[in-house]
C-alpha cells in the first residue's frame, strides 16, 4: 500500500453505505435490463481537466528509456541522461464505453444516501501542484426525486497535494 492509497476509506464508506454498482458498454447494459435490473443512464464524456504531467528522459551509456513525473528528479538534468521528451501535459483517455449506467437497488428508500463507487460523471479527485490530475472514482449520491443526484464536494472530495 502506497502512501497516499486511500482505499481503505473507501472501503469505511462502503461498509456503512449501501454501494450503487455502475455498468459499462451495451453488451453489460443489455445484460442488466435482462436480468431486471433498474438502470439511470448518464452520458459519458471526456474530462479535458485530467493531465498527467511526465518527461522521458534515456540514460546515456544503457540506453534505456524513463518515464518521470516530478520536477525535482534529477535525471532530468543530470549528464548521464538526456531528455527524450521534455515536460508534456496530456490528457487521460480513460476508454471507457460510450454507454454507462447506475444500477438502483428496487429497495432504496427516497433521499438515502448511498456510495457510488464508479462514477460516470466526471469530478475532479486529485490535484497535484506540480501538474497532474485524476478524476475521482467513487462518491456519496443520494436518491431523490426517482434520481440519483452525486454528493460530490471539492472541498472534501478532490484531495490537493503540494510537494
Amino acid at each position: 500500500m502506497g502512501f497516499w492509497d486511500f482505499s481503505k476509506w473507501g472501503k469505511k464508506v462502503e461498509n456503512r453505505l449501501r454501494t450503487i454498482e455502475t455498468v459499462r458498454g451495451t453488451s453489460k447494459i443489455e445484460n442488466a435490463k435482462t436480468n431486471g435490473a433498474h438502470l439511470i443512464f448518464r452520458d459519458v464524456e471526456p474530462f479535458k481537466e485530467i493531465t498527467g504531467k511526465y518527461s522521458i528522459v534515456k540514460n546515456k551509456n544503457t540506453g534505456i528509456k524513463v518515464k518521470i513525473y516530478d520536477f525535482r528528479d534529477h535525471r532530468h538534468y543530470s549528464d548521464e541522461y538526456e531528455v527524450v521528451t521534455d515536460w508534456t501535459y496530456k490528457y487521460k483517455d480513460y476508454n471507457f464505453p460510450d454507454k454507462a449506467a447506475y444500477i438502483i437497488p428496487k429497495d432504496i428508500r427516497e433521499e438515502e444516501i448511498v456510495f457510488v463507487k464508479d462514477l460516470i460523471e466526471n469530478h475532479l479527485g486529485y490535484h497535484y501542484n506540480q501538474g497532474g490530475t485524476k478524476r475521482l472514482t467513487g462518491c456519496k449520491a443520494i436518491w431523490k426525486n426517482n434520481n440519483l443526484e452525486i454528493l460530490y464536494d471539492p472541498e472534501k472530495d478532490c484531495i490537493s497535494v503540494v510537494g
